[in-house]
C-alpha cells in the first residue's frame, strides 16, 4: 500500500469547517494570551492604591514576568513535541487561567508578584503552541495567510482590554470582605480578561490532536482517524479518505532512533534540542533567532512609548523633533501616569489607538499576501521601520512624529508571526514546537534588553537611543534577505 505525504492529503481536504473551528479556537486562545500580557500593565496602574505600586515595584513585577516566560519557554516547547500540541495547550492554558484567577484575589503586592510569576511560567505554553497546532492542520501554501489572520487576535486584544477597562474601572466596584481587603474593579477586570481563555479551552478540548504529531511518534492509525474526521467535517459525512484515494499516510523527516532515552530531564531536553543546532537547521535557527531579537525588541520594547509620546505632545504643545520633545517633557517633570489611582481615560484611548494601528497593519499584510510572498513583505516592513526610525531625527509636527513612531514599532510587531511561520515550515514536526519556543524565548530576551537599553540611555543621549532601534531594523532587513523564499520553503518542507 503506497504511502501518501500528509501535506498532499491536507491539500485535497482544503481549508474547511474543521480548520475554521480550529482557527476560532486558536484565535480566541491567542486573544486570551494577549489579554494576560497587555492587561497586566493596565491592572498594575489600577491597583496602585491597593498595592502601592511605584516605579520600583513596577520594575520588579515586569522583570519577574519576563524572567518567568524566558525560563519556561523552551521546556514547554519540548513538552509540546513530547506529549502533543492539544494536550500541552489544555494543561498549560488551564494552569495559566487558574493562577491568573488566584492572582486577582491576592491581598498584597508581594503575594501578587509571586502568583503572577507562576502564571507567567505557564503562559509561553499556549503562546507558542497555538501557532504550531493551527499550522499542522493547514496546507503549506496557506500557512502565511492563516498565521497572519491568527495574529488579528493580538490587535483585537489590544482594543478589547482598554475598552473593557473604560467600562469596568469607573464603576469603582469595592465589595469589602475584611477591613483592609475587598473585591475591586481591577480584580473584576482580571476575571473578565479570562473569558476568551475559557471559551477557547472548551473548544480545543473538543478538537483532535494534530495528525502530524501522531505521525511524528509513529501512531499512523491515530493520524488517519484525525484526518478521517477532518475529511467528514470538510467534505461531508459520506466522503472518506479511501474514497479520495488515501489509505495510508506519512510525512518526510520523521523522528529517528538516535535520541537518548535518559531519566535526567535536562539530558533528554538537550538530546531533543541538539538537532536544531546542527546541519541546515542551525543556519535557519540562528538567522530567525537574530531577526526575532531585533523585531521583538523594537516592537514590544518601544510599544510602551506610544502613549508616552502622545502625552508628551499634549503637555508640551510646540512641534519639535522626538528627542527635543522628550527633553522638554522631562523639563516639565510630567509623566503619562497621573497622580491618581485609576487609569486615566487618555491612557486607555492611547492603548486603543495602538491596538487599532496593529489591527490595520495585520489587515494590510493579509491584502499584500494575495499578490506577493511573505519574504518581500518582511523586507518591506523592515525597511519601512528603518526609514521611519531615522525620520524621527527630522520630522517636527505632532502628526508626523506620531506616524513615524507608529511605523517604527508596529511593522516589526506585526512581522513576528510571519517570521515564525518560516520556522514552522522548515523545521520537521518532532522538533517544530521546540524551535518556535526557543526562538520566542530569545525574542523575549530581546524585549528585556531593549527595555534596559532605553532606561539607561534615554537621559544620557536620546538620539543614540532611538537611532539604535532604526539601525537594528536595518540589520534585520539584511538578515531577512537571507531567509529562504516561499518556493524554497515548500521544497524543504516536502523533502
Amino acid at each position: 500500500m503506497a504511502e501518501v505525504n500528509i501535506d498532499d492529503v491536507l491539500n485535497v481536504l482544503g481549508f474547511g469547517r474543521m480548520q475554521l473551528i480550529l482557527f476560532i479556537s486558536c484565535a480566541t486562545q491567542q486573544m486570551y494570551i494577549s489579554n494576560e500580557q497587555f492587561g497586566l500593565g493596565l491592572v498594575s496602574v489600577a491597583a496602585s492604591c491597593d498595592f502601592q505600586i511605584d516605579e520600583h515595584r513596577m520594575a520588579w513585577l515586569m522583570t519577574a514576568v519576563f524572567i518567568a516566560q524566558v525560563g519556561s519557554s523552551h521546556y514547554l516547547g519540548y513538552k509540546s513535541d513530547e506529549i502533543g500540541r492539544r494536550k500541552l495547550i489544555l494543561i498549560s492554558s488551564m494552569l495559566t487561567m487558574l493562577f491568573s484567577l488566584i492572582s486577582s484575589f491576592m491581598p498584597d503586592f508581594w503575594s501578587f508578584l509571586v502568583v503572577r510569576f507562576i502564571t507567567s511560567c505557564f503562559l509561553p505554553g499556549p503562546g507558542s503552541t497555538v501557532l504550531t497546532y493551527m499550522s499542522e492542520f493547514t496546507q503549506i501554501k496557506l500557512r502565511p495567510e492563516v498565521t497572519n489572520f491568527l495574529s488579528y487576535a493580538l490587535g483585537v486584544s489590544m482594543i478589547y482590554v482598554p475598552l473593557v477597562s473604560m467600562w469596568l474601572l469607573p464603576l469603582n466596584i469595592r465589595l469589602m470582605i475584611t477591613d483592609n481587603y475587598g473585591f475591586t474593579s481591577w480584580r473584576a477586570l482580571m476575571v473578565v480578561n479570562l473569558l476568551p481563555g475559557v471559551i477557547s479551552w472548551i473548544m480545543i478540548f473538543c478538537m483532535p490532536e494534530s495528525p502530524k504529531y501522531y505521525l511524528s511518534i509513529n501512531q499512523v492509525d491515530k493520524a488517519l482517524e484525525v484526518l478521517e474526521r477532518c475529511c467528514r467535517y470538510n467534505k461531508g459525512k459520506d466522503v472518506t479518505l479511501k474514497s479520495l484515494g488515501f489509505e495510508n499516510v506519512s510525512q518526510p523527516r520523521l523522528r529517528g532512533d538516535s535520541y537518548i532515552k535518559h531519566n535526567f530531564l535536562f539530558i533528554r531536553m538537550w538530546s531533543e534540542t541538539k538537532p536544531l543546532l546542527q546541519g541546515m537547521y542551525l543556519r535557519h535557527m540562528l538567522l530567525i533567532i537574530a531577526i526575532l531579537i531585533f523585531e521583538f525588541g523594537t516592537g514590544f520594547g518601544l510599544a510602551v512609548w506610544m502613549p508616552r509620546i502622545l502625552k508628551m505632545q499634549s503637555d508640551v504643545g510646540d512641534p519639535m523633533i522626538l528627542c527635543d520633545l522628550v527633553e522638554a517633557a522631562h523639563a516639565l517633570n510630567k509623566t503619562v501616569a497621573e497622580s491618581e489611582c485609576n487609569v486615566p481615560t487618555k491612557f486607555l484611548l492611547y492603548a486603543i489607538f495602538n491596538g487599532c494601528c496593529c489591527l490595520a497593519m495585520f489587515m494590510l499584510i493579509s491584502l499584500l499576501l494575495i499578490w506577493i510572498n511573505r519574504k518581500i513583505i518582511l523586507l518591506a516592513f523592515a525597511m519601512l521601520a528603518t526609514i521611519a526610525g531615522f525620520m524621527l531625527n527630522v520630522v517636527k509636527t505632532h502628526f508626523f512624529v506620531t506616524a513615524c513612531f507608529v511605523f517604527l514599532t508596529v511593522p516589526p510587531l506585526c512581522s513576528l508571526r510571519l517570521i515564525l511561520s518560516v520556522l514552522i515550515d522548515v523545521i520537521p514536526t518532532h522538533l517544530r514546537n521546540k524551535s518556535v519556543a526557543l526562538a520566542m524565548m530569545f525574542g523575549r530576551i530581546g524585549v528585556l534588553f531593549a527595555g534596559l537599553y532605553v532606561g539607561y540611555t534615554l537621559k544620557w543621549n536620546c538620539y543614540l537611543t532611538f537611532n539604535a532601534f532604526a539601525a537594528v531594523m536595518l540589520i534585520s532587513f539584511v538578515l531577512i534577505t537571507r531567509l529562504p523564499s516561499d518556493a524554497d520553503v515548500i521544497d524543504i518542507a516536502t523533502k
